[in-house]
């Protein structure tokens, strides 16, 4: 049977009218094929990938090298020293490439200056920033060994690929190229917030590899909403290296908030949280959540509908269900005196030795308590939820318990079986809110210019064209 034969050879011109070619491939095919047999196999693509990324980058780092490089502060040409092997690693295979050195210039070589500079900085790996981008992207969407399996399935990755050479990746891409980026975010204009700004806070649990420390660390997440709607996302160790004060600020900053931008600040009560917000945001609105305090009511509220539950002082159910239903309304509305004088006449009834034989009466007595304190304890964050209801301003911290599942619940705790530690948590934790934000591209053009072009989509290619 005969076959169909493609040959796919690269021809190369460095020099103008000056050509190589090199064949990179060799694909053949029966007359009489079947649908798997149409086209490309993976494997060959593969190796066509890997075949054409080892003859571009050695021709790349030789023209590199061949370029004279000159002395910025005094334009002296540099003398070469010789080059140095490293492997580029990339998602397209691992590449042995020689890398040119030059002598420092005199003027330059001062003490404890390099002796010599590279003609292109590989970093500590040398790994490509699209093979460390896409680590990154999508270990913070799954498991470290189902995206290590992943690349090593699509892509002609050299070596065997291992949970933790993603996972090392990702935690230098936090640090190395996210942070950073947070860093330098702040001074740009565009990036502050013009308009007032809502704020919520949340906490989530992770569990701690270290078991002497315990078995789980917190971790705060929240979520800031500006006025156009844009939303970001943030998360930090509450009792990492960095005070959590520290942290919350830094990550205000990114979002373009500052101590002075207009704010509403909203949470479940936790005292921590609200500590965090009066020193990093103090002149914002405190806002009490109100799913949680409707929460509360409502557990009073069964506690005092199974009153007497049975017997003859089941009548007694019908009054305290009505102080407390009117307890809430007058909350709900803003009135937390009456609100806070009705649960207080409900406690005091609820502890006299003329109902201490109630069926009931002490589980009704704690639950009204728990309530009273858990409102007294957030005075200052009592507002009127029904006139914010009214204006379309927030009551409620649904958007921020969204947030605490998007970034650790779902990727860190739920049904996952990985542990963490405090002092590298952090990194992965920002490479997280970035996918999310969707600003993990922005970090890394920020760090390798000509990384992705931000007008990609409209610019042709050299190739298309």
């Amino acid at each position: 049977m005969a076959k169909l034969v493609w040959r796919v050879k690269l021809v190369a011109e460095r020099h103008p009218g000056v050509t190589t070619e090199t064949e990179l491939a060799c694909i053949e095919r029966d007359e009489d094929v079947g649908l798997a047999e149409l086209g490309l196999r993976l494997d060959e693509a593969k190796r066509l990938t890997a075949a054409l990324q080892a003859q571009v980058v050695p021709a790349q780092m030789a023209a590199l090298g061949e370029c004279p490089r000159a002395c910025e502060a005094c334009g002296r040409k540099l003398a070469a020293k010789g080059h140095y092997r490293a492997r580029f690693r990339s998602l397209f295979g691992d590449v042995p490439v020689r890398v040119r050195r030059w002598f420092v210039c005199p003027c330059r070589g001062g003490a404890g200056e390099a002796k010599s500079v590279t003609a292109l900085d590989f970093g500590g790996d040398a790994v490509a920033p699209e093979l460390a981008y896409v680590t990154a992207r999508y270990a913070a969407l799954a498991p470290f060994g189902k995206v290590a399996a992943l690349l090593s399935e699509l892509l002609p990755l050299g070596g065997a690929q291992h949970a933790s050479t993603v996972r090392n990746r990702t935690l230098r891409v936090g640090a190395e190229v996210v942070q950073a980026h947070a860093a330098e975010a702040p001074d740009q204009p565009a990036a502050r917030a013009t308009g007032p700004v809502v704020v919520g806070l949340d906490g989530g649990y992770v569990r701690d590899r270290h078991r002497g420390e315990g078995r789980h660390f917190e971790v705060v997440a929240g979520k800031v909403i500006r006025a156009d709607g844009a939303q970001h996302r943030f998360a930090f160790v509450r009792d990492g290296q960095v005070p959590a004060s520290e942290a919350f600020r830094r990550a205000l900053a990114v979002a373009g908030v500052g101590a002075n931008t207009p704010a509403t600040a909203l949470c479940d009560g936790d005292a921590g949280l609200w500590r965090l917000q009066r020193e990093v945001l103090p002149n914002a609105t405190p806002v009490l959540d109100w799913w949680h305090a409707a929460v509360r009511f409502e557990h009073a509220l069964q506690a005092a509908r199974g009153l007497g539950a049975g017997t003859a002082d089941a009548r007694l159910a019908d009054a305290a269900v009505r102080g407390l239903e009117r307890a809430k309304w007058r909350l709900w509305h803003g009135r937390w005196p009456g609100c806070r004088r009705r649960l207080a006449a409900l406690r005091r009834w609820a502890g006299r030795e003329s109902v201490r034989e109630v069926a009931g009466i002490g589980r009704l007595w704690q639950r009204v308590a728990g309530l009273l304190g858990y409102l007294q304890r957030n005075e200052a964050a009592l507002v009127p939820y029904a006139a914010r209801r009214r204006r379309g301003e927030p009551i409620a911290t649904s958007f921020v318990e969204s947030a605490v599942d998007e970034i650790i619940a779902w990727r860190m705790a739920k049904a996952q079986q990985m542990r963490w530690s405090k002092p590298t948590v952090q990194p992965f934790l920002d490479v997280r809110t970035a996918v999310l934000n969707d600003t993990l591209k922005h970090a890394f053009r920020r760090r390798h210019p000509g990384f992705r072009p931000a007008n990609d989509d409209r610019r042709p290619t050299a190739a298309a064209a």
